[in-house]
């Protein structure tokens, strides 16, 4: 049970969402995605059905991972097309690798740094037009088949 205000969150300890950049490493270059307005990403577990005699459970056993996610951002560039054709033309897919860093200066939380491998695209956008006052952007799922934590928020470790 709280005693004192310092056993609740603060609100200004939250992360803004604002403070995060992106980086991509496509053959040995490093490209900020300041075009970037979205970015999510996460492991999603495969469980197995476990059924036991005696016990009326059905029991869960994790098999394997799969990370996953989606990346979106304004068109300002012809760059996602120039990366699908040679795929498209029979050559080889393009893999690449994603730096991910949030720092909220304002937060006590610290900066946190997650490294992706081997993301590839479910899809290239090529164009999505709309009668509105809107502007172009792009959105596209992905996977990735491996991260490491590079460095891990610390201001609130015990």
């Amino acid at each position: 049970m709280a005693n004192n205000i310092s056993d609740f969150l603060n609100g200004r300890d939250t992360i803004s969402t604002k403070d995060a950049k992106v980086y991509l490493t496509i053959e040995n270059q490093i490209i900020p995605m300041i075009e970037c307005n979205k970015f999510t990403a996460k492991i999603e577990k495969n469980k197995e059905d476990v059924q036991v005699l005696g016990s009326h459970w059905k029991r869960k056993k994790t098999t394997s991972i799969e990370g996953t996610g989606t990346l979106g951002g304004y068109v300002i560039t012809s760059n996602w097309l120039k990366y699908a054709l040679p795929y498209a033309q029979g050559g080889k897919d393009l893999y690449f690798d994603v730096t991910l860093t949030i720092e909220d200066k304002t937060s006590k939380a610290g900066k946190q740094t997650v490294h992706l491998s081997e993301v590839n695209l479910d899809d290239i956008p090529i164009a999505d037009f709309e009668a509105d006052d809107g502007v172009m952007e792009w959105e596209s799922d992905f996977t990735f088949e491996d991260f490491d934590l590079v460095s891990a928020f610390t201001g609130f470790d015990n």
